[in-house]
């Protein structure tokens, strides 16, 4: 594979984390040092060097054992395109779906790392509409918030059960909620 052949749908999540380091390590202080890169994605410095090796070796750094490390043009371009989809997916988990930050944020670290190019333009064009016509959001059904609890065995984001643990309201079948 030449340099300019990682796309960032080939970016490993753990190299993804180092891009985004760098990225972010870059924005403060102009350059990222192998030390503050280990501290920000919370690994050793060894495990540092190696990830560094392959993103040079991909073309995504510029970089020096010892010295500092800066993203090339490629680089800085796929930790734009990273922040957009963590930043389109999240959205979409907290504006459409009503999760809290917190939650949105751990899973659109999972779902973003699968997420093609051409569904991420339409994430964010959804995105955008959902936020410029409030009037058109989903009303989540009351029924629905208690599925997760029906179906899973587990809490929703909402309590839908009274002290007892007992579900209160309308015991809802599928065909109520879809």
């Amino acid at each position: 594979m030449s340099k300019t052949q990682m796309s960032v749908e080939r970016l490993t999540e753990s190299l993804s984390r180092y891009v985004l380091a760098i990225y972010e390590l870059s924005a403060e202080n102009k350059v990222a040092r192998s030390k503050d890169i280990a501290g920000v994605v919370g690994v050793s410095r060894p495990s540092v060097t190696g990830a560094l090796q392959k993103l040079d070796k991909a073309g995504l750094i510029e970089y020096e054992p010892y010295g500092y490390v800066t993203l090339t043009r490629q680089g800085e371009a796929q930790a734009r395109q990273l922040l957009l989809k963590h930043r389109a997916t999240q959205d979409f988990l907290e504006l459409a779906l009503g999760l809290p930050a917190s939650r949105a944020q751990a899973v659109a670290g999972q779902i973003e790392q699968s997420l093609p190019a051409d569904v991420l333009c339409r994430l964010v064009q959804f995105n955008n509409f959902y936020r410029n016509n409030p009037e058109k959001r989903f009303d989540w059904n009351p029924a629905c918030r208690n599925l997760c609890q029906i179906l899973y065995g587990v809490e929703g984001p909402r309590k839908c059960h009274d002290e007892d643990g007992m579900i209160t309201g309308q015991n809802p079948t599928l065909l109520d909620v879809f």
